[in-house]
């Protein structure tokens, strides 16, 4: 072996020593975290809640351990120890990587209440029609607590597609929510309604928040808006739409497998949340023949209509305070249910 590739070879098995020692810090840092908390306690590093930081130690830490037996030169009576070593750790990688893909798709959402944070953050996880909702309150900048669990029928998230209500009596917020998608003008506070009733948090909290999944919620512009009219608002929902679609790689199907017509689909009226008016809202869900792509290209339209842009709890995000058009909003699940999920709610207007 020439002395070049000697040296390259001790280099990249002291990276892989490296990454396998940071890996296997983080690995006992939280078992030991959960271990103190009779597994209570997680952390929470934007949209990764602390199964998904493990699972992806573990990937890191296995890969680095297989990297870096493949990389040193024991000697020959050795050898047939470092083999086995090498395939052990390279089957331990790939149950690690399958388990980073059950695990790192994951929607964090902040509970709110009356558009304000309530403290409580909702980690939602769904595999084929399984799925659950771990409740947790934020104790620190890193560290959550678990305080409740929810679920809904056939894998759905109550949470993170805005099928809960909050209301507030004293010191006790009480937490309604569905298990199957609700209609627009469901009342989640009815009897009937499973509920989690949870302690207030003392504030302060941050407010102005306009929707389930504005965890980290866009900055506001500071342009004037310019007139919008009902007329503009449908023209701009059609027009966007149209555009969206047309974009789309190949054929766009809905989940039963019919080619999609964007005339016949009706938004739905809501009143504002902030102001006075109705604004309207078209949400589809579909795929194509290239979902990434698609995506990809649904993006470069809204980008060139002018948009400014934004991205929370693996959900890209478009927004204008100016264009009849208040917000768009793509996620990918190809992974989950093979969809893309996207939503174009207008700007408000006076109601009719």
């Amino acid at each position: 072996m020439s002395a070049g590739m000697e040296t390259t070879r001790r280099t990249v098995t002291r990276i892989a020593g490296g990454l396998f020692a940071i890996a296997t810090a983080i690995i006992v840092w939280m078992l030991a975290l959960d271990a103190a908390s009779s597994g209570t306690a997680s952390v929470l590093l934007g949209a990764l809640d602390g199964q998904s930081v493990l699972s992806l130690a573990m990937l890191v830490a296995v890969s680095a351990l297989c990297v870096g037996l493949l990389g040193v030169a024991p000697p020959r009576w050795m050898l047939p120890l470092k083999i086995v070593g090498a395939v052990l750790a390279a089957c331990a990688a790939a149950v690690a990587m399958l388990d980073v893909v059950l695990t790192v798709e994951a929607n964090v959402t902040a509970v709110l209440s009356d558009g304000c944070d309530t403290g409580y953050v909702v980690v939602e996880r769904s595999f084929l029609l399984g799925g659950n909702s771990t409740v947790y309150r934020m104790d620190g900048p890193l560290t959550i607590v678990r305080v409740g669990r929810a679920s809904g029928d056939d894998g759905y998230q109550p949470f993170s597609t805005g099928g809960y209500a909050v209301t507030a009596d004293g010191d006790t917020l009480t937490i309604h929510y569905s298990v199957d998608r609700p209609s627009e003008d469901t009342d989640l506070t009815a009897a009937g309604y499973p509920t989690l009733v949870l302690p207030a948090l003392p504030g302060p909290h941050q407010c102005g928040l306009t929707g389930p999944r504005d965890l980290f919620p866009a900055p506001p512009s500071t342009s004037p808006r310019a007139p919008i009219t009902a007329e503009s608002i449908d023209e701009g929902l059609r027009e966007l739409l149209t555009a969206s679609i047309d974009a789309s790689a190949g054929a766009v199907l809905d989940a039963s497998g019919a080619p999609i017509d964007v005339s016949g689909l009706t938004p739905v009226i809501a009143a504002c949340a902030d102001t006075a008016g109705i604004q309207k809202e078209l949400s589809i869900d579909f795929r194509t023949e290239d979902n990434a792509r698609s995506l990809a290209r649904i993006l470069e339209v809204w980008d060139a209509a002018g948009y400014d842009r934004d991205r929370a709890m693996q959900e890209d995000i478009r927004y204008s305070e100016t264009l009849p058009i208040e917000r768009m909003s793509i996620r990918d699940r190809s992974s989950i249910d093979g969809m893309l999920h996207m939503t174009i709610t207008s700007a408000c207007v006076p109601g009719e």
